[in-house]
């Protein structure tokens, strides 16, 4: 073969020299296997099929068609390897011209690729390395991985792509950028990446469960993956969750987190000076804050069809005080709030609906939360709210551009209802936003519950 096409395939076993035979079907194995090396046999006839058994005297076979020996290299464009342990390396790291393709075996191999090559890997616990000595993580056309069904770790650098194979215990370490991962079909996987602008998907109808360090502006949309994952996020990142159970970190903060279609989606907010959103989706949403308290999350429920389960108040048995923002649309919702917390009615389309079950549920003294509608169009909004737990003297309800005449309608128009055996009120905010506020008695409601928003 022509060493300007093609790679220059380099081999090593532990402990012990590597000797290729050539098979070319025609001429004699040569050179023939050594005592004391790890001898493969090297199957170069074009017309062989899948990987036949090493002659005696040969630990080891493979396929390169119309492969040579070239000053110690084993030129091809595709290698089989078959069963044994061993390490190949492709020396080639220039033209596209010079890309190759090897296919692992069965056996606890490891290959190391050269730009623009595609590895695949087999059945044995195998490394996967698309590193290349040398060369800039920022520079270079990348390299084609597909993971097979053994365990397998995958070492990405940039511009490459890794399809994950279908192992129980995947590992895939990405160092560079502009590198793309996908979920497997199924197996398990632990991705960590250490760069930014990558990006992990998942293929159509993948069930692999995944742990997933992002890194920093990562694109990560698990859309099409319906197993158990967990998403440690980094700054800038945009996350989507799966359709199975998602469980998205979001403690650093300056993330958008979108929950999936379907599924569950479980977030924790940020716990520093940058904010997240979380977006609700078709699937459910439960969000929690962080072990501390960060400057306030938006939680956008605007487009949220599934159920949402916002808590902003506490982490276990700690008071979270941050001033989340809470938007809610048509979906349903259960918001247990907290100190600094504004919960409102939010229209996006035409008209808003929904049922709402809002709760001021700290206890912390002073503790102030709002409620009440963003929106200002009169007669849009067909939303059901109920809110527990009112403090009368701290918290406060709110519409856009009050004033007194229209509180005192509302308050004018309030009607007295009792929930379980309390004392309550329904009253009906401008855009038609029908609120009961449960354990306030009308005696209770006065205009300085209102605050301009």
């Amino acid at each position: 073969m022509d060493s300007s096409t093609g790679g220059r395939w380099l081999f090593s076993a532990s402990l012990s020299p590597v000797v290729l035979g050539i098979n070319n079907g025609a001429a004699p194995v040569f050179p023939a296997p050594q005592v004391g090396a790890f001898n493969i046999e090297v199957f170069t006839n074009p017309t062989v099929h899948g990987v036949p058994l090493a002659d005696g005297g040969f630990q080891s076979s493979i396929t390169d068609p119309g492969g040579t020996l070239e000053n110690g290299f084993l030129t091809g464009t595709n290698l089989v390897l078959g069963t044994g342990d061993f390490l190949v390396v492709d020396s080639v790291t220039s033209s596209s011209t010079q890309a190759s393709e090897i296919s692992l075996g069965g056996g606890n191999q490891t290959v190391v690729g050269a730009p623009q090559d595609t590895l695949v890997g087999g059945s044995g616990s195998q490394i996967l390395s698309a590193l290349v000595p040398g060369m800039p993580l920022t520079i270079g056309p990348g390299q084609t991985i597909t993971g097979g069904t053994g365990n397998e770790s995958i070492w990405g650098g940039s511009s490459d792509l890794i399809a994950i194979g279908t192992g129980n215990s995947q590992q895939i370490v990405v160092s560079g950028v502009n590198t793309t991962v996908l979920a497997g079909r199924s197996g398990s996987a632990t991705i960590a990446i250490g760069n930014a602008s990558n990006t992990v998907s998942s293929l159509a109808g993948s069930t692999q469960n995944l742990v997933l360090a992002a890194g920093p502006n990562n694109l990560v949309n698990l859309a099409g993956n319906s197993g158990l994952d967990a998403v440690i996020g980094a700054a800038a990142d945009t996350i989507t969750g799966g359709s199975g159970i998602t469980n998205v970190e979001g403690g650093v903060g300056s993330m958008i987190i979108q929950a999936g279609a379907a599924g569950q989606t479980n977030v924790s907010g940020s716990t520093g000076h940058a904010v997240d959103t979380i977006r609700g989706g078709a699937g459910n949403l439960d969000f929690n804050p962080g072990s501390v308290a960060g400057t306030g999350d938006l939680i956008d429920l605007t487009a949220a069809t599934g159920q949402s389960t916002i808590n902003t108040f506490s982490f276990g048995s700690i008071s979270i005080a941050a001033p989340d923002t809470i938007l809610a649309g048509s979906g349903n919702d259960s918001v247990f709030a907290g100190a600094g917390d504004v919960v409102g009615i939010t229209r996006i389309a035409a008209t808003v609906g929904g049922s709402h079950q809002w709760i001021h549920a700290d206890t912390v003294p002073g503790s102030a939360v709002g409620f009440g509608t963003l929106d200002s169009v009169a007669g849009t909004s067909s939303a059901q709210v109920s809110i527990g737990s009112l403090n009368t003297t701290t918290d406060f309800l709110f519409y856009p551009n009050e004033n007194p005449t229209t509180t005192n309608a509302i308050l004018a128009t309030s009607q007295a209802t009792s929930i379980g055996g309390q004392a309550s009120s329904l009253i009906i905010l401008p855009d038609g936003t029908h609120m009961t506020l449960i354990g306030v008695s009308q005696a209770q409601l006065t205009p300085a519950l209102f605050n301009p928003q």
